[in-house]
């Protein structure tokens, strides 16, 4: 309980999630060249969900599930895996990185709105203040794109998909935390994108039997690598890690950080500009996730000074 009052381990690890989702949207753009964003999505479900099913073996933690559990994993896999993956692989094949990063930000309100009304938690003020703030600096982040304003809903397509993802990632987020109270993170990890690989096959089937195997390169095969291992497999499992530990609020706050990693290596790897409004909004970001992390312990500090002096 008191790691989850101070910046520690959680954290460290929170931000090398970040760092390997910032770049697997660069990653992912650049293997669609070669890949069908379902041959894609499924080829790396498949092998992120075997992966972590073999370790669980492995540890020989089982696959057994109480009852109670299983239907919630079941509709939960479907949200968090099924329909979020959807949704995120097409909306990145139909916009832009920095766009896709940005939009995937507003998930920590969501998060903490959802965490608010299902009553988990109980939001302290100056993180509502950060959350606040990084929302400002999000918005100062998408008002420079450098391209012209949508005119049909055609050209926001790919926008909308990625907001609508955001939410169905809260909500697997939100609602998976009770089962974080009797479920190691890691099994649960596993199970629900085991599940949620199982209905998403009949999507990805036909252009995963499709894919032209000898015709994709090096490249092509390393990033799929990289986006089954480390962004599906290894990130989930710390995400929910921290989520366990820290709560969904804490947790997700540091999602507006993605946007300031990955606006930067969809520059330098794919050539997407960036502003020095965007720049500022970045700061603004960095400086509101540590406010909704750990600034309420400088305002509990300051208050328990004040009624030590009373007393």
């Amino acid at each position: 309980m008191e790691e989850s009052k101070k910046i520690g381990a959680t954290d460290l690890f929170m931000l090398l999630a970040v760092l390997i989702w910032a770049v697997n949207f660069t990653v992912i753009k650049i293997a669609l060249r070669e890949f069908t964003p379902q041959g894609f999505n499924g080829l790396r479900l498949f092998f992120a969900s075997l992966l972590l099913i073999l370790i669980l073996l492995v540890r020989r933690e089982g696959l057994y599930m109480a009852r109670s559990d299983l239907w919630k994993a079941v509709v939960l896999g479907i949200i968090g895996h099924t329909a979020y993956q959807l949704l995120f692989i097409h909306g990145l094949n139909w916009t832009s990185v920095s766009n896709t990063s940005i939009i995937m930000a507003i998930t920590p309100v969501f998060i903490a709105l959802l965490s608010t009304f299902s009553k988990q938690e109980r939001i302290h003020w100056a993180a509502w203040a950060g959350i606040f703030s990084s929302f400002i600096g999000f918005c100062f982040v998408i008002a420079r794109q450098d391209r012209a304003f949508p005119h049909s809903l055609q050209d926001l397509k790919g926008d909308l998909l990625i907001f609508a993802g955001s939410f169905f990632w809260a909500v697997y987020t939100v609602f998976s935390k009770p089962q974080l109270e009797r479920i190691a993170p890691l099994k649960w990890t596993s199970l629900t994108l085991a599940i949620g690989t199982f209905f998403y096959l009949p999507f990805s089937l036909n252009d995963m039997v499709h894919i032209p195997w000898k015709e994709v390169s090096l490249q092509g095969w390393s990033g799929l690598f990289y986006s089954s291992l480390f962004s599906i497999a290894a990130a989930y499992v710390i995400w929910y890690a921290s989520v366990r530990r820290i709560g969904n609020s804490k947790t997700a706050v540091y999602g507006y950080i993605i946007p300031v990693f990955a606006v930067l290596t969809a520059y330098i790897f794919l050539g997407e500009r960036i502003s020095p409004i965007q720049a500022a909004g970045a700061l603004i970001i960095l400086g509101g996730v540590y406010l909704a992390r750990s600034g309420y312990r400088f305002f509990d500090r300051k208050k328990k000074t004040t009624l030590s002096k009373t007393t």
